[in-house]
């Protein structure tokens, strides 16, 4: 359900960047998962404390306003998407969501990942390399479900996901 307006939420934050503020996590609550569950519109800002992931993403400066921001791509950007916390928990939440639409059922749970990230038909051979990627890892020693977590976390840095054409 998407709740739109009210107060805003305060995302999870590693201990590290919140012990480096003048006075280590002082004015930063608290937000529970329902409340955390929503657009980055909604993420309290403090201008004192910008979020690792939203500054990789061209995030506004909150000290000076400007008329135009810019767009950057760069390499930091897709390290970032694939070892932070927060896009490891989503591919984690997205992998378990798999598993109980498609129990059992590898090929299904590939094949509806791909069509819901990329929000099209995906082909066979797309189906048949999110397998064998799966079948890699597990081979590998990775858990069935970390395998498809991780899978999970590579879609999440497709273009078709990142990028409007």
């Amino acid at each position: 359900m998407c709740r739109w307006g009210g107060p805003s939420f305060y995302p999870i934050i590693a201990p590290e960047v919140l012990h480096g503020q003048s006075r280590p996590g002082a004015g930063w609550g608290s937000s529970n998962e329902e409340q955390r569950a929503r657009r980055a519109i909604y993420i309290f800002v403090k201008r004192s404390l910008v979020l690792p992931l939203m500054a990789n993403f061209d995030f506004a400066d909150v000290d000076s306003s400007c008329p135009v921001r810019f767009t950057t791509t760069q390499p930091t950007q897709s390290l970032s998407l694939l070892n932070s916390d927060f896009t490891n928990r989503q591919a984690g939440i997205f992998a378990d969501f798999l598993r109980k639409q498609s129990p059992d059922n590898l090929s299904n749970q590939i094949q509806h990942a791909l069509s819901q990230v990329t929000q099209r038909r995906v082909t066979e051979e797309e189906i048949n390399r999110g397998v064998q990627l799966v079948d890699q890892l597990i081979e590998m020693g990775v858990s069935e479900r970390d395998a498809l977590k991780y899978f999970c976390l590579v879609s999440y840095n497709l273009n078709e996901f990142l990028y409007i054409d």
